[in-house]
């Protein structure tokens, strides 16, 4: 059997993840945040944080590439976008908003300082840079 593709420059190895770490998984043009409850080599089982009608947090095994660690990002839907906002993309790198508007198609337009230019749908969660300062006691952050 041959092994799937993984494409190497977007892998997030599993070792740089742990239990319990809070991480945002890229379901489509969404972003939403979970919590890693097991790691394998192949696939990473998080529980999303948004709970269903019946009561319980939905649970998932994904692939390793579609997780990235919650610290230092929050997370906003598109219509929440600013100019001058710093956007944090899948592979790391942070671009900031020069320009962003809807278009007649309800597709978002986002225009980056660097010359860039992503279209989005009107319902896509973004990652952003969080100004916030980590709060910690005695160096351990809350």
């Amino acid at each position: 059997m041959t092994p799937l593709f993984v494409p190497q420059g977007t892998v997030v190895p599993p070792t740089d993840l742990h239990l319990g770490q809070a991480v945002h998984v890229n379901a489509r043009a969404a972003w939403l945040p979970a919590t890693v409850t097991s790691i394998t080599h192949t696939r990473i089982g998080v529980a999303y944080g948004i709970p269903l009608l019946a009561g319980g947090p939905l649970s998932d095994a994904v692939v390793p590439w579609v997780v990235r660690p919650a610290d230092g990002v929050c997370l906003r839907p598109v219509h929440e976008l600013r100019v001058g906002a710093d956007v944090v993309s899948s592979d790391g790198t942070t671009l900031t908003v020069a320009g962003v508007w809807q278009g007649r198609d309800r597709w978002w337009v986002i225009d980056y300082t660097n010359g860039e230019r992503a279209t989005v749908p009107s319902k896509a969660i973004l990652r952003l840079a969080d100004p916030t300062p980590t709060v910690t006691v005695n160096g351990v952050p809350l």
